[in-house]
């Protein structure tokens, strides 16, 4: 396919969703990149832009933007549904869109669009996979897509109609999952998609034909970044980390990476398919870093056209190239935060997605060389909180590259896991990750509660626990800065306009107050407070006395108390948690119901 239009940066789309948007805004916006697909292989590519709300044309011939269409909201994962055809997910408006995009003239535009559930951040086709081509086949006229949602913990099959005059839904099922859902990969055949968990190490497996659960194991793992399939299609390919949760966060565990690993497992898929196989056992696992030279926050992970693995390095701005063996052999050095793969199906080369760099890479895997250095556009004067960010997910923050604060606390939240972080002055008492999600709000900080400033919690947990060296002060208030725009996460049970579940709320809401809850969770803004209590628990050293947590958002947490011994928010009332009276059993489920609000 030719490409009629010619290179201009900024030129836009004619009908943009967002028609209050000129040109010259996007000169003082970020773009953030976070996916990319092929439109001509290996040619021609759109990138999808979460902070300024537009999509890139990007030419590899010309090593340029060729186009950048402004259609608003909060761009994420991107699906290519027919040869014209696009769906981009919108994040802020928990929408999924349909796009038609020609290139001659160049044009983007905004076709249909449909809900779906809250947090929707990845995007995939299911269709029976072929060996040959990954284009969708033009002359079919429905597609099915699957949305993963991540705050309402669900998978959303959607059916499509491309008959008509713009993209119907003709169709839709949904699956509750128990865990936070990320990314998504359809397994040969196309009879069954993998989905994994956006913080902690949980693999769900989906029936395509019935929408069911076949499974959902567990792997030593979190920050599962990358799902890919292995050259014979017999295994799959999952970039993560693995924390040791025995080990405390001392100097020597960090720089031998025993604290925090970053690896490729491979699971062969009789493996996965086995509901009774432990999948640790079978699969193969992949070490990233070596000595004085960690390999942080693995991402993305694809195989060249040569069949090269390739992963990439959030945490350290580097694209591993992997041998066949599984020993890192090369490490290019590309832009700031890569996190999507796109591998050149002609040519042994991958464009690099830099997410924080606004910007591609191209890499030519044969010779590790750099090929082509692409800016989205201009950038603009960062403020406190962008700097703050950049530092946050950024592991050479660490002794020797090991680990970034993300690792731990995933996008701000938690993986679910517990550290030993000596943070309260003792070894051997490890605490569960606490989410920085709304953490503003509650000071005081650490399980103890002995940290009274947030910048002190900050510069702690870089020295004492990353064991890096000591940020100055300016940089210490741009990753505060950065906490403080963290919103608490959503309920997973948002309150309705029922009114039997009015009643139900307002009920919960006055056991929490009559059972003592309010001594230590004060509402109605932090649910939490400036003190330490002793709720009939202890650690290995004998503390009885610890920091309650904000309640908000406390549905989305996996795991409860500061030694994680509560799985679920019935763990906590049922473990007899310091209540002034007793519950009921209708009490119970009406204080439940108030939690799962908040």
């Amino acid at each position: 396919m030719r490409i009629a239009c010619r290179v201009a940066l900024l030129l836009f789309c004619i009908g943009s969703l967002d028609s209050d948007t000129r040109a010259d805004e996007l000169l003082t916006q970020l773009r953030r990149p976070v996916d990319a697909v092929w439109l001509e292989p290996g040619q021609l590519l759109l990138t999808a832009n979460s902070r300024s709300g537009s999509l890139s044309l990007v030419d590899l011939r010309t090593s340029s933007v060729a186009h950048e269409a402004v259609i608003g909201g909060r761009p994420a994962g991107l699906v290519r549904i027919s040869e014209n055809r696009l769906a981009v997910i919108d994040q802020s408006a928990h929408r999924l869109r349909f796009l038609k995009v020609t290139l001659a003239p160049c044009s983007v535009s905004v076709e249909s669009e449909v809900s779906v559930l809250r947090g929707p951040n990845s995007v995939v086709l299911l269709e029976v996979d072929s060996p040959v081509s990954s284009e969708p086949d033009s002359r079919t006229t429905t597609r099915v897509l699957s949305v993963a949602s991540l705050w309402d913990r669900s998978l959303e099959k959607i059916e499509l109609d491309l008959s008509t005059e713009t993209p119907t839904e003709i169709g839709r099922l949904q699956v509750q999952l128990s865990f936070a859902p990320r990314d998504q990969l359809v397994l040969p055949g196309g009879k069954k998609v993998l989905v994994s968990d956006n913080h902690a190490g949980r693999l769900a497996l989906i029936d395509i034909e019935s929408w069911t659960i076949d499974s959902i194991r567990s792997l030593n793992a979190h920050n599962i970044r990358g799902l890919a399939l292995t050259e014979d299609r017999a295994a799959v390919l999952i970039a993560h980390q693995i924390l040791n949760q025995q080990v405390t966060t001392g100097l020597d565990a960090v720089r031998d990476g025993t604290l925090m690993q970053n690896v490729v497992r491979v699971l062969p898929l009789k493996n996965l398919y086995d509901t009774q196989a432990l999948l640790p056992v079978h699969a193969r696992t992949i070490f990233l870093g070596r000595a004085l030279e960690g390999a942080a926050d693995p991402a993305d992970i694809v195989l060249d056209s040569k069949q090269n693995l390739c992963v990439a390095l959030a945490g350290v701005d580097q694209m591993a190239l992997v041998t066949a063996g599984g020993i890192e052999k090369q490490r290019p050095v590309v832009g700031r935060r890569p996190t999507v793969l796109l591998p050149c199906p002609d040519r042994p080369e991958v464009v690099v997605v830099n997410t924080f760099g606004d910007s591609l890479t191209l890499i030519d895997t044969a010779t590790a060389q750099v090929r082509a250095q692409i800016s989205l556009g201009p950038q603009p004067e960062l403020s406190h909180a962008d700097r703050g960010e950049l530092l946050f997910y950024d592991a050479r923050l660490s002794f020797e590259n090991w680990l970034s604060c993300h690792s731990c606390h995933t996008d701000g939240h938690a993986n679910g896991l517990s550290s030993d972080t000596l943070g309260d002055g003792t070894a051997g008492t490890p605490k569960r990750v606490l989410t920085l999600l709304g953490g503003r709000d509650a000071n005081p900080w650490g399980w103890n509660g002995n940290v009274r400033i947030l910048h002190e919690q900050v510069s702690k947990s870089i020295r004492n626990t990353m064991h890096g060296q000591q940020l100055p002060m300016t940089q210490i208030n741009d990753m505060v800065a950065y906490l403080h725009v963290l919103e608490p996460a959503p309920p997973l049970l948002p309150a309705t306009d029922d009114p039997a579940d009015t009643l139900l709320l307002n009920q919960g809401r006055k056991v929490f107050e009559t059972a003592g809850c309010i001594r230590c969770h004060i509402p109605p803004l932090t649910y939490t407070s400036d003190a330490t209590y002793d709720v009939g628990i202890h650690d290995e050293a004998g503390h009885k006395l610890f920091n309650p947590p904000s309640l908000r958002g406390v549905s989305q947490r996996d795991n409860l108390f500061h030694d994680a011994r509560a799985k679920t928010l019935e763990d906590v009332l049922e473990q007899g948690h310091f209540f002034q009276t007793p519950l009921t059993a209708e009490d119970q489920l009406a204080l439940l119901r108030f939690l799962r609000s908040l």
